[in-house]
């Protein structure tokens, strides 16, 4: 499952294995069920990083010079 330190390319890489293994239509449905619920938890712990990297970005980008802090 997840940890709290997982970085991006760990979090999309085991999403991706998930939907390769799904795909291959191998599985019982618990099973697939199981890996569906960890899919949504990856792609929003996924999306919550990538709109924290935007908002870095941003503050870089207007050449801002403080902290990022997400709302």
């Amino acid at each position: 499952m997840m940890g709290k330190n997982q970085d991006f390319e760990s979090l999309f890489n085991r999403l991706k294995d998930i939907v390769d293994t799904m795909e291959k239509d191998t599985l019982s449905l618990h099973e697939n069920m199981k890996n569906y619920e960890e899919g949504i938890k990856i792609s929003s712990e996924l999306y919550k990083i990538l709109k924290e990297a935007e908002g870095k970005i941003k503050i870089i980008k207007d050449g801002k010079e403080r902290d990022f802090k997400h709302e």
